[in-house]
């Protein structure tokens, strides 16, 4: 569940103020109890009234501290701050956006199924040759997210299908128009997330940058890749693979293809790596060498609820023993001094 940014609350009034006073981080400490969904929307019903949703903090009292925290002589302060962001209303209006925007979508995906008559018809070098004529059109300056998406995306879907004789269905253009959005799309298993994963990694990886496909081990990494990669390859686009023992000069190749299968363990330590390289030839990541530390590309996150959150609570240390250049420093001091 996400919430937005909470705007800057309307001045309160004086008896507001006094309550909204117990949450200076100076003067209380508030203990959350049973802190799940259930708990949560339960006691948005049993508190006090809420205050607007432009206010509050994401903290449920229990109600000995509330009594601790209460002024003598004054009502008890059961401010329910969840119900700021979780409301009936609230939620009808994500919901509501939600609808209008998966409509949208749905524009979209009947745009591509209206270009699947003419795209059926083209031959396997007139298929292929359209990456080339993307990539040509997206140099001159067109946007990504006009016409040639809806385009691109036919075509991935035809070449799926004589590669590997898999048609991605309407559901799962949907998923991967939400994903080239940048957004979160969940898929049970089974309705082909991995094939979804093509669609938006061959628009992008026709920008010139790179597009990565981060799974959760290398079994997955090598499987996705030379399953899915027949697809990039028949359109002519380049796919590399990143597994664990691969050295420094095979893991730059494998970079600086079109579309690249790596697990999220492997890129985190080359991007470590990358930062303890005392010169930009050692680097290994896309356009790590540039000067701004920093490589740029699109990335399809699979398993994101893992990667992103169980395994992303266990931090990547990497050290390295490097020898220290006393020539530089002699150097450093004669034009200090």
């Amino acid at each position: 569940m996400a919430f937005e940014s909470a705007t800057p609350a309307p001045r309160p009034s004086f008896g507001r103020a006094a309550a909204l006073s117990v949450l200076l981080l100076s003067s209380c400490a508030a203990f959350s109890h049973a802190f799940t969904p259930t708990t949560l929307l339960g006691g948005a019903k049993s508190m006090a009234p809420s205050t607007p949703a432009s206010a509050g903090a994401f903290v449920v009292p229990s109600p000995m501290h509330n009594k601790q925290l209460a002024p003598s002589g004054s009502s008890s302060l059961q401010m329910n701050f969840v119900s700021d962001f979780i409301t009936e209303k609230d939620m009808e209006r994500r919901l509501k956006d939600n609808d209008k925007y998966i409509a949208g979508l749905q524009n979209r995906v009947d745009s591509i199924n209206a270009l699947e008559p003419d795209i059926e018809d083209l031959g396997d070098d007139e298929l292929a040759a359209r990456t080339k004529e993307f990539r040509e059109r997206l140099a001159k300056g067109e946007d990504i997210n006009g016409k040639i998406l809806e385009e691109s995306f036919a075509v991935v879907r035809e070449a799926a299908w004589r590669v590997l004789e898999q048609r991605h269905y309407d559901v799962q253009l949907l998923g991967g128009l939400i994903l080239h959005d940048g957004r979160l799309a969940e898929m049970n298993t089974g309705e082909g997330k991995t094939l979804v994963a093509t669609l938006p990694c061959y628009i992008n990886a026709l920008t010139g940058k790179a597009a990565f496909v981060i799974t959760t081990n290398d079994y997955l990494a090598r499987r996705d890749m030379e399953k899915m990669g027949q697809v990039h390859r028949f359109l002519g686009l380049s796919v590399g693979l990143i597994q664990s023992g691969m050295s420094e000069e095979e893991r730059r190749k494998a970079y600086a293809c079109d579309v690249v299968y790596v697990t999220n363990s492997e890129l985190g330590f080359d991007y470590l790596r990358d930062h303890l390289a005392l010169s930009p030839q050692q680097t290994v990541l896309p356009t790590a060498g540039t000067g701004s530390g920093e490589f740029e590309g699109f990335c399809v996150v699979d398993e994101a609820d893992s990667v992103l959150i169980d395994e992303a609570r266990t931090p990547l240390i990497i050290s390295k023993q490097v020898p220290a250049p006393a020539n530089k420093y002699k150097v450093a001091n004669a034009l200090k001094r």
